[in-house]
């Protein structure tokens, strides 16, 4: 006996019709749906597309500028000098401390000088026994010399010999040798005082230069050798900071005056001169190029850190636009411009490539094809924009989340 869910199957005739139905319904629904007018796909409303972008735009500038190339450097000071004692003996007393400045000839420290005034006064002594000599020596030479010509004029009328002429001749000789001799001496002597001088006053210490003094390396009573080290100090006034130039910017330094910034003190003095070091650093390959700076206060100390901006490239016009409206793509760097476009209520984006010559001070400098000062440019929201997506231009006080632009 047959079930009782055959007697309700569906004939595959019917089947089939249904089918087409259905079909022939739907492809009419898409032909009707592609014939009617926009604003009947959606129930009306603006055309489909990619939604607009909220963005701030900047306007493009044209500055007078040049490239310029960071570099680092140190302050010197133009002179440093371990100021050493020039005789041996001990110290009476130190003129100066640690952080005193001093002027050029001023005393820094004393040694004890009896000894040395006990052999100027034996040189004295010397000299003046050394002259009574030379007074004696030249009244024998004067009176042998005398008697010789006497002698001479005698042996000439044949009134005297041969021999006794000699002998006067002889006599003379010897005296003036003498007399000679002692002049010498009175010299030496008076050489040795004027050195015994000489040495008197080196063992008073002096500043070679006005300077300060950064170190003390000896104390009252103590006894320092010829040559040992007293203070050091360097010199105060005029500064020189030692920048490290790369060899390629080699050239850009000659003739130039450039701002070096000190970081500790947050001032920036403007060089007087620049000299380049005709040697390179095997491991760096870099110049020591040094700038001299003045420095009326003392307020530039040496081993500060500094920095400079060193123009390597001519002074000339060159468009500017914020930093923030440049962005990196496939085919380089490129900047968003509003487009307008008829029919459209809002400008479209347009991508602009460029060349960013540099970057300066939160500003690039740049160059492109078709773009002049005054020119819009997209500079806050291009984060994710598309060319050709319409723009929905505000100002910062519509959009405040932005903040504000440096």
């Amino acid at each position: 006996m047959p079930s009782n869910s055959s007697s309700h199957r569906i004939p595959p005739v019917v089947g089939v019709v249904l089918a087409l139905v259905v079909l022939g319904a739907a492809g009419w629904g898409i032909i009707a749906l592609s014939q009617a007018k926009p604003e009947e796909k959606d129930g009306g409303g603006a055309p489909q597309g990619m939604p607009p972008a909220t963005v701030i735009m900047g306007t493009v500038e044209s500055r007078l500028s040049a490239q310029t190339q960071t570099i680092v450097g140190t302050l010197r000071a133009k002179s440093r000098s371990d100021i050493a004692a020039r005789e041996s003996g001990a110290i009476v007393s130190i003129e100066v401390d640690e952080g005193d400045v001093v002027k050029k000839d001023e005393i820094i420290a004393k040694l004890d000088g009896r000894r040395l005034e006990a052999q100027i006064a034996e040189a004295k002594a010397q000299i003046t026994v050394a002259a009574a000599t030379v007074h004696q020596k030249k009244s024998r030479e004067k009176r042998s010399a005398i008697d010789l010509a006497m002698k001479e004029k005698l042996f000439a009328q044949k009134a005297i010999s041969e021999s006794e002429v000699l002998d006067a001749r002889s006599t003379n000789n010897v005296d003036n040798s003498v007399y000679k001799a002692t002049e010498d001496s009175l010299k030496a002597a008076r050489s040795r005082l004027e050195l015994l001088t000489v040495r008197l006053e080196d063992l008073v210490v002096r500043a070679p230069f006005d300077g300060r003094v950064v170190a003390r390396h000896v104390e009252p009573g103590e006894w320092v050798a010829a040559g040992a080290h007293v203070v050091t100090l360097v010199s105060t006034g005029e500064i020189e900071a030692w920048l490290q130039v790369p060899e390629r910017f080699a050239d850009s330094v000659r003739g130039q005056e450039i701002p070096v910034s000190i970081k500790a003190t947050g001032t920036t003095v403007t060089s007087t001169a620049l000299t380049v070091i005709p040697e390179a650093e095997a491991a760096t390959r870099n110049l020591q190029v040094v700038a001299t700076l003045a420095n009326p206060d003392g307020n530039l100390l040496p081993g500060l850190s500094v920095s400079a901006e060193l123009p390597v490239t001519s002074r000339e016009e060159r468009l500017t636009v914020p930093v923030n409206a440049i962005k990196q793509g496939y085919t380089g760097a490129g900047i968003f411009v509003p487009m307008a476009k008829e029919g459209s209520p809002m400008p479209l984006a347009r991508r602009l490539p460029v060349e960013v010559l540099f970057q300066e001070n939160g500003v690039a400098y740049i160059t492109a094809e078709g773009l002049k000062a005054g020119d819009l440019v997209v500079v806050e929201g291009n984060e994710r924009l598309f060319p050709f997506q319409p723009l929905n231009v505000q100002t910062r006080e519509e959009n405040p989340a932005k903040g504000t632009q440096k």
